[in-house]
């Protein structure tokens, strides 16, 4: 098994927030902030099961870098409920 010390992740980790930061900032299209997103998503989650390492200890080098910004994928719409039959606008004044 590969052993790589867990303070070169949290500065992976806290590197790859500041890319985002800089891509965001850059103007970066969504292909490349969602690989970026991903990067991070991942040592975070290398970190919590492997590196012993808290989700308040994350939130606390998140949030100087990047705020309160999710980097998790968006949820999925379930379409099986909406009555694709009557056109949006129809529907969302409906509401």
């Amino acid at each position: 098994m590969i052993q790589i010390p867990k303070e070169e992740l949290l500065e992976s980790l806290k590197d790859g927030y500041t890319e985002y930061k800089n891509a965001v900032a850059a103007g970066s299209d969504e292909v490349d902030l969602a690989h970026i997103k991903g990067f991070c998503t991942t040592i975070e989650q290398i970190l919590s099961v492997y590196g012993s390492v808290t989700k308040d200890e994350i939130i606390e080098i998140k949030n100087p870098i990047i705020g309160d910004i999710s980097l998790r994928r968006k949820k999925k719409v379930d379409f099986s409920s909406i009555d694709l039959e009557t056109p949006s606008i129809l529907r969302k004044r409906s509401k």
